[in-house]
């Protein structure tokens, strides 16, 4: 339970984390993968020009669900 309690008061510091991270892949180069339940269920995929794209993994390949823009 502690563990929990812990990334609820750090909740904003992971989030902006989270943020960094994309903003890196995307000056590299590469596409960032992450989960935002405000987007819905599943994963997404955040290319590096901004596009966003819900995807399911099959045989170990990105499969696009459905294409959801860049962030607005």
């Amino acid at each position: 339970m502690m563990i929990f309690e812990k990334a609820r008061e750090n909740a904003e510091a992971i989030k902006q984390g989270g943020a960094r991270a994309i903003e890196e892949a995307k000056l590299v180069g590469v596409p960032a993968y992450y989960l935002d339940p405000s987007l819905g269920e599943g994963i997404i995929k955040e290319l590096p020009d901004g596009t966003r794209q819900r995807i399911k993994l099959i045989d170990g390949e990105d499969v696009v669900v459905e294409s959801i823009g860049p962030k607005a």
